[in-house]
């Protein structure tokens, strides 16, 4: 028998915080009938950029991460804001965090962040011909270094672990096959 959707019996709110919502979902088993809880992070939708200078520079963003605490090296990028595109998120967090701006902006792909508890997606862009153009703004809870490194040192450095978070680690990935 083939697998199916569950369908959605109630929906709860548990807690509310400024990065996300924890809900409890109570949904029917269609392979036993009965209802079954599942707790999900409600998340808004996440823009990660490859920045791209002219000089064939990526530039990425080290800064601490409480979750793991510790340091993480990743692609600038932040959480969409009510009423932006995603491209336009894209820019703007492009800007806020490293002060570079890109005329030529392509979406790469869109992943889903951990669909096992999480409903949004990270959604990558890729932002060439990158150039200093204004200052950084970060939010409340940032502090980041701005990093200018090769792009072509980016590859070894998810294969070694260097840039170990798994959606930075894919988009750049996925951006070296799509070449």
């Amino acid at each position: 028998m083939p697998v199916k959707e569950w369908p959605l019996l109630a929906d709860e709110e548990i807690l509310k915080t400024p990065v996300f919502t924890l809900r409890r979902h109570s949904c029917l088993s269609p392979k036993d009938g009965r209802s079954k809880d599942f707790t999900v992070l409600d998340v808004r939708e996440w823009v990660q950029v490859l920045a791209v200078t002219e000089d064939r520079q990526a530039l990425l963003v080290r800064q601490f991460r409480e979750g793991a605490r510790r340091l993480s090296l990743e692609l600038p990028g932040g959480v969409q804001e009510a009423g932006q595109s995603l491209e336009e998120t894209a820019r703007r967090e492009l800007m806020e965090e490293t002060g570079y701006s890109a005329e030529n902006w392509r979406r790469l792909v869109t992943f889903r962040a951990n669909p096992a508890i999480q409903n949004n997606s990270a959604h990558v862009f890729v932002a060439e011909g990158a150039r200093l153009t204004g200052r950084t703004n970060f939010d409340e809870n940032e502090d980041l270094d701005l990093i200018s490194l090769p792009l072509d040192s980016l590859k070894a450095m998810v294969l070694d672990g260097r840039i170990d978070h798994v959606i930075m680690a894919a988009a750049i990935l996925f951006y070296f096959n799509s070449l």
